[in-house]
């Protein structure tokens, strides 16, 4: 007799299962965006040790974004990109040369409940995501970090105030099969607290890298504001961030701060519709070497993007990773934008701009890294078809050789001159 009940209860299960379905109604909306940019590039060097011959090559870079609102508070989001696996060219500075594929930068569910107990809005996100902090000093967007940050986020409302926390395991440890996960890996978890004070949007922030291994952990407390001030086209921002290591019992305490700011303001002027100017500023503790304590700034995912390569914020540009030993002076970049938008041609654009890197601390009375200055010109053929020319020098701002460094043009002091010509396509 049980055996009968056993046997029939699965077809009683599948049949108020189906009934339940066929009751339901359930409706999803999809959107789908994308875009997709083909640049043709090509390079010539000068003023090194070594006769280098002129390249000519092509990158691509597609994203397909597509979005579901399943039901009234529940949204589907997912998007891919092309990428490679060559570590030395990021997605962010566009796919690159070898071998491509789509693979998945985003992909999460999201759900928002309205007027919920104790708070105004909650929102619940799960899956791979972004999750940005102010203009990337210490948390960048991880389209320059892709396939990492696969974890849950949580916000929460009230009043004026948000609060933002995300947990993520950045790298998983598996089995020696590789069939399944094992003990360790990378972890990543960050609280975010924002509000908005007299228009101005004010935020602090704490973030964990709890990395694989003893004594690999390093704790960074920031805080920013951003806004408008006299005039709503005078814009600013301010960040400021500081990063502690945990260290081994008898060796040197390690910690340092970073830095990131800006300025820009948009007026008419003549026979130009728009002209606007920007400066920024960001700078990564390096070790001064008269001191007991290492001083370094760190973070593992900062990401900014202010120019041709210069102006690329990373781990090793950025400061230093722990673990490589890279870039111990630190970092200093300092950028400047101008773009002039005509009343005769509105879809030209003509932007200039200049951007100076050099070391947080000087300690070897060398400086081993390049300034960049490009020209660009933009021009909107379509509302969602645009072509671009840009020029760029990148060259040294210190002369001689250094037999110390790497192949590189930093070790001959060359000068690379780029011109590239893209077409940008969005859908």
């Amino acid at each position: 007799m049980k055996n009968i009940i056993h046997m029939y209860s699965k077809y009683v299960l599948l049949l108020v299962l189906l009934i339940c379905c066929g009751a339901a109604e359930v409706k999803a909306q999809f959107t789908v965006t994308g875009d997709f940019r083909t640049r043709f590039y090509y390079d010539s060097f000068s003023g090194g040790i070594q006769d280098r011959q002129d390249l000519y090559y092509i990158r691509y870079l597609g994203r397909l974004n597509v979005r579901s609102n399943v039901g009234e508070n529940v949204t589907f989001y997912s998007e891919l990109m092309t990428f490679t696996d060559n570590p030395l060219s990021v997605t962010r500075n566009i796919a690159g040369t070898e071998e491509m594929y789509y693979g998945i930068s985003q992909l999460f569910a999201e759900i928002v409940v309205p007027d919920a107990p104790f708070f105004d809005v909650m929102r619940f996100r799960v899956g791979r995501q972004q999750f940005p902090i102010g203009r990337g000093l210490s948390q960048g967007s991880s389209i320059s970090y892709a396939r990492l940050f696969d974890g849950l986020r949580a916000d929460v409302s009230k009043y004026d105030f948000t609060l933002s926390l995300f947990g993520s395991v950045t790298r998983q440890n598996l089995s020696p099969s590789g069939l399944f996960p094992d003990s360790g890996g990378d972890k990543l978890f960050i609280a975010r607290l924002s509000r908005t004070v007299l228009q101005q949007d004010l935020m602090s922030y704490f973030i964990l890298n709890r990395l694989d291994g003893m004594y690999n952990d390093s704790y960074i407390l920031g805080a920013g504001i951003r806004g408008s001030f006299w005039d709503p086209e005078l814009e600013y921002f301010g960040e400021v961030a500081h990063q502690t290591f945990n260290t081994a019992p008898g060796f040197p305490e390690m910690s340092g701060m970073g830095f990131m700011a800006g300025l820009g303001y948009r007026w008419s002027m003549g026979p130009f519709r728009w002209v606007k100017l920007e400066t920024r500023y960001a700078a990564y503790q390096g070790n001064d070497e008269t001191t007991d304590r290492i001083e370094r700034f760190s973070p593992l995912y900062p990401s900014f993007f202010w120019g041709d390569r210069a102006g690329f914020a990373n781990g090793v540009i950025g400061g230093d990773f722990p673990q490589d030993g890279a870039n111990l002076e630190g970092s200093r970049i300092w950028y400047n934008r101008i773009y002039f938008v005509p009343q005769a041609m509105q879809r030209l654009r003509l932007q200039l701009q200049y951007i100076y890197v050099t070391e947080f601390i000087d300690n070897d009375n060398y400086n081993s890294m390049n300034n960049e200055f490009s020209a660009r010109l933009f021009y909107a053929a379509t509302r969602n078809s645009r072509f671009q020319f840009r020029y760029v020098l990148r060259q040294p701002n210190e002369d001689g050789f250094n037999p110390n460094l790497p192949e590189s043009s930093t070790r001959d002091r060359f000068s690379i001159h780029r011109y590239m010509l893209e077409w940008h396509v969005r859908f």
